[in-house]
C-alpha cells in the first residue's frame, strides 16, 4: 500500500499542473508578471478567471517546447562566448530565439542541442 502511494505521488509530481498563474509564467519567461498580464491575450492558452490570469500548461509547453526557464541574452552570450551585443544583433540566426516585445529569450533545449551539435573550428 505504501509503495502504491509513493508511485502515485511520483506520477502526480511529474505531471505539470493544468494551469499556470501569471507569476509562474513570468518565472518561466524570465519577465515581470506585469508584462505577462499586459500581453496575456497574445500568449497561447490564456484564460481569465475573474480577476485571475491563468494559462494552460499544455499550450505553454507546446509554444515553448517545455516549461523550463528560458535563457536571457546575457546567458546565451556566455555560452557562445560572444558579447551580448552580438547576440542581440544576430538573434534571428540563433536557433530557439523567442521575441517577447523588446525582450529576447531563448529556449534552453534548443540552445543545448545547437551547442552539442556544432563543432568549434580552431
Amino acid at each position: 500500500m505504501i509503495q502504491l502511494q509513493a508511485q502515485l505521488a511520483e506520477a502526480s509530481a511529474s505531471v505539470s499542473p493544468p494551469f499556470l498563474s501569471d507569476k509562474e509564467l513570468a518565472e518561466v519567461l524570465v519577465i515581470t508578471s506585469t508584462w505577462v498580464r499586459s500581453h496575456a491575450s497574445e500568449i497561447p492558452g490564456f484564460e481569465r478567471l475573474g480577476s485571475y490570469y491563468r494559462f494552460r500548461s499544455a499550450a505553454i509547453e507546446h509554444w515553448l517546447g517545455s516549461l523550463d526557464r528560458l535563457l536571457e541574452a546575457a546567458q546565451v552570450s556566455a555560452l557562445l562566448k560572444v558579447p551580448a551585443s552580438w547576440v542581440y544583433a544576430n538573434a534571428d540566426q540563433i536557433p530557439g530565439v523567442l521575441r517577447l516585445g523588446r525582450y529576447l529569450r531563448f529556449r534552453p533545449d534548443t540552445i543545448n542541442e545547437f551547442l552539442g551539435g556544432s563543432e568549434v573550428v580552431q
